[in-house]
């Protein structure tokens, strides 16, 4: 059983200025209405949106921000801040490099770890200690990705309270085989923006074609909202359950731009989905 302790915060809160990167709030209040006109007109098209999230700030994510970017497409990564520049992952320079592309950046915690089995001081820590990180670096942080897509009413509470806009789970929209009665979309605003609902692949066959039945059952909606993909590494390993094979990831993402030039779906940053301003950290 998992004990649970009051959560502490600092009595005062960061100013803007002292977080480098941070982006002013009129600055970001004034860029949060195109993309509300944006997704005003795909409703109001009937078309859904289409995010595409990348988890864990692997090293072979620089390459899938550059796949994306020829594409003319954007995507949001989480990375944990402890792990960058550490075998394996993305280093501070290539991240940035990510975002002088466009891309979004979110949090995923300092280490990775399952918040839920933690006490609500240390899941702060990890929470609130990796967006502080990632705005010091320069980074305009506005959403979080829950590590294993673990998360209790507890970590939402925290997770909000560190001055994110946004928190995405990995599961709760429509799978073929474990929830055919769930919604295909999230709603535009999201139903809880602690707990955004995203699609889940894990077992799945992370082909071009299972990835595109997410997006056309989507199109088939009378009132379409949001599609988020969770995304890992990409790279070939056909025992990796969390893997995408960069040919079938290529396939869908080529796929994807078309449809985004034909106007039958639009695609943007959850950032962008949600809106809002950068927050500085309690």
């Amino acid at each position: 059983m998992r004990l649970t302790v009051k959560r502490l915060l600092p009595a005062c809160l960061l100013t803007a200025a002292s977080i480098a990167g941070l982006q002013h709030p009129a600055a970001a209040a004034g860029s949060a209405a195109p993309t509300l006109v944006k997704q005003q007109a795909a409703r109001a098209a009937g078309v859904p949106t289409v995010v595409l999230t990348f988890d864990d700030g692997t090293a072979d994510h620089l390459a899938v921000a550059r796949m994306l970017s020829r594409r003319g497409l954007k995507g949001t990564f989480y990375v944990n801040s402890g792990r960058l520049g550490k075998r394996g992952y993305l280093s501070v320079a290539a991240l940035r490099a990510i975002a002088k592309e466009g891309h979004e950046i979110g949090g995923h915690t300092l280490h990775h770890p399952h918040l839920p089995e933690m006490f609500d001081a240390a899941q702060q820590t990890e929470i609130c200690d990796d967006r502080r990180a990632l705005l010091k670096m320069g980074f305009a942080v506005r959403s979080f990705a829950y590590p294993f897509g673990a998360l209790d009413e507890s970590g939402k509470r925290i997770t909000m309270g560190c001055g994110y806009n946004s928190a995405r789970d990995i599961n709760g929209l429509y799978r073929p085989d474990s929830c055919q009665a769930c919604p295909v979309t999230e709603t535009i605003p999201p139903a809880d923006l602690a707990a955004v609902r995203a699609t889940s692949q894990t077992r799945l066959p992370r082909t071009a074609r299972t990835l595109r039945e997410f997006v056309t059952r989507a199109q088939q909606e009378s009132d379409p909202g949001v599609v988020t993909f969770v995304f890992h590494e990409i790279k070939n390993a056909p025992r990796d359950q969390y893997a995408t094979a960069p040919k079938e990831f290529a396939a869908f993402i080529d796929w994807v731009a078309q449809q985004r030039k034909a106007k039958k779906i639009v695609v943007r940053t959850l950032g962008d989905v949600v809106g809002g301003s950068v927050s500085p950290v309690p």
